[in-house]
């Protein structure tokens, strides 16, 4: 069964634009990965605020896409980016 994972990412103040930078750099990777079936991301300059929603075919894709990220220094990077912690919310996708 298919998940919807919200990634919600609120930059430090003067990070606000490398932080949308690097998501439009490495989101067309984070689509073409195995499993992704929709990868789609917004931003709010005004609350510096980046939302990325993806639909994968199941959760374990979506875990061994954070695994790589994470072997390849890539989460360790965009946190630093961060003023708070990533929030993630993975849910049932029902349509």
């Amino acid at each position: 069964m298919s998940v919807t994972v919200i990634l919600t990412l609120r930059a430090k103040d003067d990070m606000f634009e490398t932080l949308e930078g690097t998501m439009k750099a490495i989101l067309p990777d984070t689509a073409a990965r195995d499993g992704a079936e929709l990868i789609s991301a917004a931003s709010d300059p005004e609350t510096k605020t980046c939302v990325v929603y993806e639909v994968w075919d199941k959760i374990e894709s979506q875990q061994a896409y954070m695994a790589w990220r994470t072997e390849r220094g890539d989460i360790d990077k965009l946190v630093s980016l961060l003023r708070e912690p990533p929030q993630l919310d993975v849910m049932t996708h029902i349509f």
